[in-house]
């Protein structure tokens, strides 16, 4: 008797993992999500779903690429929950209005893997090779750009705050920050005035010509003694 490979439980994630690298060569920007997802959460799978509602100014006009799950990628995925026609009211809790459910999540993934939701640039500037060296006084970052942006470093002596805001701002941060005028795809950054044997808070940014940004979380470095 023969027997299909779907009864086989085990083959199931080998063939997922064959289409992922088939589709893995003609994906521009977001990359399948593999998880569902709700207000708070964070990650790679953010990132992913911020980059598929960016492609799309009228779901998701801010643009932003955070990996932070706030009120404005709700706003967004709400608008394509609506434009799909999957739910248009009520909440996360009651409706999963709101939040990437499992009908969500597999209207996005089918739109991701049909090559969809794209006009015009609206990626946003993938980081990469970042490298971080310090002195006693200074600390200077490198990175590189998929494309060409202007930097921004960010680093205080406190926990920086990462976050969408409902305000005016879409994204606030705290600290210190210094800037670049130019578009580039390669980057480098020094804070100066530093203290020594100091633990710092750091985030980096980059936003191209049609201003997507790329933000990454905070993270730490140490100054020399």
């Amino acid at each position: 008797m023969k027997t299909s490979i779907w009864s086989r439980a085990w083959l199931v994630p080998v063939v997922l993992a064959m289409l992922a690298l088939l589709w893995w060569g003609t994906a521009s920007a977001a990359t399948m999500l593999t998880t569902q997802l709700d207000f708070g959460a964070r990650g790679s799978n953010v990132t992913s779903l911020q980059q598929f509602l960016a492609a799309d100014v009228s779901v998701y006009p801010e643009g932003l690429v955070t990996g932070y799950y706030g009120p404005r990628t709700r706003a967004a995925v709400q608008r394509f929950q609506c434009q799909q026609g999957i739910v248009c009211s009520g909440s996360a809790g009651t409706t999963g209005y709101g939040r990437v459910g499992p009908r969500t999540l597999a209207a996005i993934n089918a739109a991701i893997a049909g090559g969809g939701n794209t006009s015009g640039d609206v990626s946003a500037p993938i980081m990469n090779g970042i490298v971080l060296l310090t002195s006693t006084t200074t600390a200077t970052i490198s990175w590189a750009t998929s494309e060409p942006a202007r930097g921004t470093f960010y680093w205080s002596a406190t926990p920086l705050l990462l976050f969408e805001s409902s305000g005016g701002t879409a994204v606030s941060i705290g600290g210190q920050s210094l800037g670049e005028s130019n578009l580039t795809m390669t980057h480098s950054i020094s804070a100066t005035g530093l203290q020594g044997s100091t633990w710092y808070y750091y985030v980096l940014s980059s936003v191209d010509a049609s201003g997507n940004a790329q933000y990454t979380w905070p993270a730490t470095f140490r100054t020399a003694p």
